[in-house]
C-alpha cells in the first residue's frame, strides 16, 4: 500500500517531506539537476549521492532521466537525515532503485561494504560549505530552523569537507579501476576563486554553472 507524507517542499517539481533534521531544499541547488541530467547519455554509470539529507538530488535525478541508471545510491553521516531520505524514497517509489547508506563521505565504499559494478561514477555532493560562525551572510529563520550541521563545517578554508571527498574519489577511482568520474559540488557565493585554484593545483578539468541569481553555485570536476 502507497504510503501519503505531507507535502512541505517542492524541489525540481517535485514533491518532498523535510523537517528539521535535514536541509530544506534551495532552487539554486536545481542547477546541478539540470546539469547532472545533460551529462548523462547512457545507462552504464553509478550514481552516488554523498550527504544526501532528504535526498532530493538523486531522487530528482532518477526521476528526470531517460536512462535506466544500473545502481544509485545515497550515502549520509546522519542516521536522521536517512530517515528523512527513506520517507522519500518511498514517497516516490524509488526504494529498489535507491540505496540507502550510512557513511562519512565515500567510506561506504572505500572500505568495500559495496562494489562498484560500473567504470563510470557520476558523484554530487552538496556539502557543508559555510566557514563556522558566519552568521553575517546567514538568514536568521535558516539559523534557527535547519541543523548546523548541514550549514557550518570549516575553520579555515571552508573547503576541507570537499578537499577530503576529492582525496577519497583518487583513492575510490585507483581501488576500482574506474575509468571515468564526474563530481557535481555547490559552492557558496563567494566561494569561486578559492576552489578554481585548489582544483587546478590537482590538474582536474573543471566548469562553473551559474544559479538563478547569477551567481557560481555550481562546479563540474572531472576525474
Amino acid at each position: 500500500m502507497k504510503i501519503n507524507y505531507p507535502d512541505n517542499e517542492e524541489f525540481f517539481a517535485l514533491p518532498f517531506y523535510v523537517d528539521s533534521r535535514v536541509l530544506v531544499p534551495r532552487n539554486d541547488t536545481e542547477t546541478m539537476i539540470y546539469q547532472v541530467l545533460k551529462e548523462i547519455n547512457s545507462a552504464n554509470f553509478t550514481l552516488i549521492d554523498v550527504w544526501t539529507w532528504s535526498s532530493c538530488i538523486p531522487v530528482s535525478i532518477l526521476k528526470n532521466t531517460k536512462f535506466e541508471i544500473v545502481e544509485a545510491f545515497a550515502l549520509d553521516i546522519s542516521p536522521d537525515a536517512l530517515e528523512v531520505a527513506k520517507i522519500n524514497t518511498r514517497k516516490h517509489d524509488l526504494q529498489e532503485k535507491l540505496n540507502l547508506q550510512k557513511s562519512d563521505l565515500l567510506e561506504f565504499f572505500l572500505n568495500q561494504t559495496q562494489k562498484i559494478n560500473t567504470k563510470n561514477l557520476i558523484i554530487t555532493a552538496n556539502l557543508p560549505y559555510i566557514k563556522n560562525w558566519d552568521f553575517e551572510n546567514m538568514d536568521k529563520e535558516v539559523l534557527e530552523n535547519e541543523p548546523h550541521i548541514a550549514l557550518f563545517g570549516w575553520k579555515d578554508t571552508w573547503f576541507e569537507l570537499y578537499e577530503k571527498l576529492i582525496s577519497q574519489i583518487f583513492e575510490l577511482k585507483n581501488i576500482y579501476s574506474l575509468e571515468k568520474i564526474t563530481l557535481f559540488i555547490e559552492i557558496w557565493f563567494d566561494q569561486r576563486e578559492y576552489s578554481r585554484k585548489y582544483l587546478e593545483s590537482l590538474w582536474l578539468e573543471i566548469e562553473y554553472f551559474k544559479d538563478l541569481w547569477w551567481i557560481d553555485r555550481i562546479v563540474k570536476i572531472c576525474f
